[in-house]
């Protein structure tokens, strides 16, 4: 027999991942509750026991979101090379089926809701905050000249452009484009003689 508690956590998932879903293919504003009753199996009552409004689900399906693709990196040991958190990263991406199409419309829906954009704006910056932390140990240990500041931003772009790529249906070949990165950040990363 289930246990009530688990069907609860099972039905407020049902209903975030329907709603990613739902972003990923309409955007936040071609998302509504409906859709997401619909898609998730679950009813309004369901929806509106987890979530205040489709405005707190859809900043609840931003805040899970945005950490992805650098989040498995960050539970691991503090040391990894900059090239080896950019090629987790990638990877995480390119292996989330719909990731990349879910980070570029919850970006494009931020544009025009103030609320979501500070949500992304707050979980971007806490995200940013444990790179530099994990960027700082490494660059201390073997390359303490260099801009920890400045190597996060590239190597978060790196991440944000191949999403973008990624999510466009550019063709963008993972393992090539992986390759070029971390070379590109391997040749920022030495310091000069």
């Amino acid at each position: 027999m289930d246990h009530p508690t688990s069907r609860v956590a099972s039905s407020r998932q049902a209903i975030l991942d329907a709603a990613a879903e739902l972003i990923r293919e309409r955007g936040v504003a071609g998302t509504s509750i409906s859709d997401v009753v619909a898609r998730s199996g679950t009813s309004a009552g369901a929806i509106y026991h987890h979530f205040a409004n489709k405005e707190e689900l859809i900043l609840e399906v931003g805040r899970t979101t945005i950490a992805r693709p650098l989040g498995m990196i960050l539970e691991t040991t503090m040391g990894l090379e900059p090239a080896a958190i950019l090629r987790s990263a990638l990877g995480r991406v390119a292996q989330d089926e719909g990731l990349a199409e879910l980070l570029l419309q919850l970006w494009a829906g931020a544009q025009s809701d103030p609320k979501l954009y500070a949500l992304l704006s707050v979980e971007g910056r806490a995200m940013r905050t444990l790179v530099v932390q994990y960027l700082d140990f490494w660059t201390t240990q073997n390359a303490p000249d260099l801009d920890v500041e400045t190597l996060t931003s590239v190597l978060l772009g790196l991440v944000m452009g191949f999403s973008v790529q990624r999510a466009l249906s550019l063709d963008t070949e993972l393992d090539a484009y992986a390759e070029m990165a971390a070379q590109l950040l391997a040749r920022a990363a030495t310091p000069a003689n």
